[in-house]
């Protein structure tokens, strides 16, 4: 059924002009026609069958014994008075004009009484029989027999008046002009509001009814609304990593100026420690602020070599299990068969620790955090859970956005600079990726790196 809407050329801005203008073409090529016919002159004459003729003649010789023209006239009106057209032959004088039409050409009568046998005369509705001719008194004169025929539908254009199917014409093509008009124009002037009041400044403008349409620019309008979305969202984010950086730049030169006054006062070296804790702390978010910058503006170039993922792993577990040990954590390594993969391995090991070192920090004493490697077709897997206590399902989308944390306390030891996962999701999405975070049932939180074998 969907490819039978498809078809539908209501639904493509090319077929609704094609349809549109396609239609004003027929309505001018049949109302030229429809005018043409108008013009032309409607009356013709053909032959009388002889039958027709000796019934006829049989018909009319009670008349010839009329003494005077008005003698036959009041004949004919007693008998049929709609039925018999009588015209003087000697002046071509109509003498019953009522019964002509109104747009005949009596001209038509004068012809025909210089032929030499009656004609059939068709006009319209109209036909004559005749002419007759009758010796009545010293006057020459001809009767026609009139018959009227039913009358032609409504819709035969050839019945309506020239002036009426001109106006008729000119409306019907006016009106679907029009409404070809407006159906683009304005949906375009929502557009056009719409990007002006973006340009004022205004992010929540978007394009209601043209994104509902059907067509190329109901294509457009979802177009324009995805990219106000995208945009207001990079200048929404943009505040709020002004606003962040300041924040975590504030509080560890503040820490340090403080030490520098202590010693200063106390004119010892027991605060260079703290001192340098803190410039230590600040050059790793300056660090981790370049990174994930490079990352986000998509100007760091990827190094991809083909390696061993599994003991890739191996090693990183291997690294942090130093850490680990001091909780008393296992770091379990779960694959079955090497797998090899094309990528940057300094990137990748970065992303992959820094989930590593977030499960081993948030985890509990004496825990177990899993390691998983699998790959599914052309899809490698690396899940990393642990059995902590997890995180609210509103925020497992969140954690991944820079300089969000779980807690809204800023300090060292209630986490890092909220720039680690940050770093994660770009790095994966750098090599054509995804990356998802979810609650297990029995507890802890799963993150999900997914990468592509090639």
């Amino acid at each position: 059924m969907n490819w039978l809407l498809r078809l539908n050329p209501f639904h493509y801005l090319a077929g609704r002009i094609f349809l549109w203008f396609w239609l004003v073409l027929l309505i001018a090529v049949f109302g030229t026609l429809a005018l043409s016919r108008t013009l032309v002159e409607q009356t013709e004459i053909r032959r009388l069958p002889h039958s027709i003729i000796e019934q006829l003649q049989h018909q009319i010789q009670p008349f010839s014994r009329s003494k005077s023209t008005g003698e036959l006239l009041a004949k004919l009106q007693q008998a049929q008075p709609e039925r018999w057209l009588l015209v003087n032959a000697d002046n071509n004088t109509v003498l019953t004009p009522e019964l002509l039409p109104a747009d005949f050409d009596q001209h038509w009568l004068t012809e025909l009484s210089l032929l030499s046998r009656p004609r059939w005369l068709k006009h319209h509705n109209t036909s004559l029989a005749g002419p007759f001719m009758l010796k009545v008194g010293t006057d020459n004169v001809a009767l026609y027999q009139k018959r009227q025929r039913p009358p032609q539908p409504w819709w035969r254009l050839n019945q309506i008046p020239q002036h009426v199917l001109l106006l008729i014409t000119l409306v019907i093509s006016a009106v679907a002009s029009f409404v070809l008009a407006v159906s683009i124009s304005r949906p375009l002037r929502e557009l056009l509001q719409s990007t002006l009041q973006l340009a004022d400044g205004k992010l929540d403008s978007r394009v209601a009814h043209l994104s509902k349409r059907k067509d190329e620019l109901g294509q457009l309008g979802i177009s324009f609304n995805t990219m106000a979305e995208r945009i207001s969202t990079l200048l929404t984010n943009q505040q709020r990593l002004l606003r962040d950086i300041s924040h975590e730049l504030r509080s560890p030169l503040a820490r340090a100026q403080l030490a520098l006054g202590l010693t200063e006062r106390q004119q010892t070296l027991t605060q260079m420690p703290r001192l340098k804790q803190e410039l230590d702390r600040l050059d790793s978010m300056l660090d981790e602020l370049l990174t994930f910058s490079k990352l986000d503006a998509g100007q760091y170039q990827l190094d991809k070599q083909r390696f061993d993922l599994t003991e890739l792993l191996a090693e990183i577990i291997d690294v942090n299990q130093v850490e680990a040990d001091a909780k008393q954590q296992s770091i379990v390594l779960k694959t079955t068969t090497p797998i090899t993969i094309s990528a940057d391995s300094r990137l990748l090991a970065r992303a992959i620790e820094n989930v590593l070192r977030n499960a081993i920090k948030y985890s509990p004493a004496q825990s177990i955090i899993s390691c998983l490697l699998q790959q599914h077709g052309q899809v490698l897997d690396i899940t990393i859970y642990d059995q902590g206590a997890g995180i609210a399902q509103e925020q497992l989308h969140a954690i991944f956005e820079p300089f969000y944390r779980v807690s809204d306390s800023r300090t060292p030891e209630a986490g890092g600079t909220g720039l680690g996962l940050a770093i994660v999701a770009q790095i994966i999405r750098q090599h054509g990726g995804k990356v998802n975070a979810s609650n297990l049932d029995k507890g802890g939180l799963c993150i999900s790196l997914q990468l592509p074998v090639n």
